[in-house]
């Protein structure tokens, strides 16, 4: 299947996407998306700007007397535009290597870190909030300080799942290490977020789905 950065394997117990009875979904990937991810990485460029245009005013205060909070503000923003570039080719990589396969089983989510996500419909416990980390640390350095990218707030299925860590993740598998475990089968809390598989309104397929299947998380019977 096209966009799955990291192939599919089947899961025992699960289904291949495709196959009969399954609903694909992806992220939408409308401009919204795009902006959304770039507002949360706009801390960063923020402060990026602001340690450019420093650093370009004072070489062009030295270089011509009087042009230094000009040629700051253009040098900033060109090097803001250049690094802009990075939530965006992020983004990209997000919205063609995740894909959530529905099933009669449950939901399975895959990125294109290859992190993987399973919840039975019978283990989900709520809707609720989910958190989308849109990058792999906590934060960054620069020009001496550390900033931090917003993490992106939506809503989804929560309960008790499993969930697939890349070895290379290790920053990743310490942080959701602290994330609350059923005490009697040892499940891992888990959340797919309803707009991994579509757009925001009732036609995305994850919410369609989920409300049929367990319409008791929507306050019906």
């Amino acid at each position: 299947m096209d966009g799955l950065a990291h192939g599919w394997t089947r899961s025992p117990g699960w289904a291949l996407p495709g196959e009969p009875g399954t609903i694909t979904g992806r992220p939408h990937g409308g401009a919204g998306t795009y902006l959304r991810h770039l507002v949360a990485f706009s801390p960063l460029l923020g402060v990026f700007f602001l340690v450019i245009l420093l650093l370009a005013a004072i070489l062009f205060e030295t270089a011509s007397p009087g042009a230094g909070l000009t040629g700051g503000i253009i040098a900033g923003a060109l090097a803001t535009l250049c690094l802009s570039v990075f939530p965006v080719r992020h983004t990209r990589r997000m919205l063609v290597g995740t894909v959530v396969v529905i099933s009669s089983v449950g939901v399975e989510l895959r990125d294109h870190r290859g992190f993987e996500v399973r919840l039975r419909w019978q283990d989900a416990t709520q809707v609720g909030r989910t958190v989308d980390r849109v990058a792999a640390g906590p934060s960054v350095e620069v020009g001496g300080q550390r900033v931090q990218t917003r993490d992106l707030e939506s809503r989804g299925l929560v309960g008790w799942g499993e969930r697939i860590i890349p070895e290379g993740a290790a920053r990743m598998r310490t942080a959701l290490a602290s994330q609350p475990r059923h005490p009697r089968t040892g499940a891992e809390l888990v959340a797919v977020s309803f707009q991994a598989a579509g757009g925001h309104g009732w036609d995305n397929p994850l919410v369609t789905e989920a409300r049929r299947h367990r319409p008791d998380l929507f306050g019906q019977r």
